[in-house]
């Protein structure tokens, strides 16, 4: 019973050392992440209900909009492909949000193809590199940018990246930091 016991909680202390190992750098490169002038702007999908943006995605739009704004870059790539339970494409329904909030729609490029965030920068480095477009700055949540980038990466996008807030729901917020962590060790050991 004692050494059970013993070994429970060595388990435990290996669990909670292996998720801060993880969890750190995510919530760090939420906080320290900063945008650099590129030649483009990627905003990463997110759920649609109907054609509307979620929270979550509304947020990365509303990031992507400032940015743009303040001239970080001359173009947008929304990129997000069609789920299931989905009307239209995410990248749609981006497309849509921004013009709806005074971005030219001929300054927005469409990906709409991809079902997960690699095939997102997968396809639109394909884009960038159809409109001479060299350098991206990634736009998702803070929950969302460690990994972003680092699959960025992997295709070979010269990126920064610019955080959107996360949700002011505790839970939601929680669910996603969680996500990520177990996405993260994904990325890390099968590169996707």
């Amino acid at each position: 019973m004692f050494f059970s016991n013993k070994i429970h909680k060595c388990i435990l202390f290996l669990f909670v050392i292996l998720a801060l190992t993880i969890e750190i750098p995510i919530i760090t490169a939420g906080f320290q992440t900063k945008p650099v002038a590129s030649d483009t702007i990627i905003i990463l999908g997110a759920k649609l209900i109907g054609p509307t943006p979620s929270t979550i995605l509304r947020l990365r739009l509303d990031e992507g909009i400032k940015l743009y704004k303040n001239g970080y870059a001359a173009t947008i790539i929304v990129s997000g492909g069609q789920g299931k339970d989905e009307e239209i494409s995410e990248a749609a329904g981006m497309q849509q949000y921004l013009v709806q909030h005074g971005i030219d729609p001929t300054h927005i490029l469409l990906e709409d193809q991809s079902a997960s965030t690699y095939q997102n920068l997968k396809y639109s480095k394909d884009i960038m590199q159809a409109n001479g477009l060299n350098t991206a700055i990634i736009v998702s949540n803070s929950s969302h940018i460690r990994r972003a980038l680092v699959l960025a990466q992997h295709v070979g996008i010269e990126a920064s990246g610019s955080p959107a807030p996360m949700s002011n729901n505790i839970f939601l917020t929680t669910g996603q930091y969680l996500r990520e962590g177990i996405a993260m060790v994904t990325v890390l050991y099968a590169g996707k």
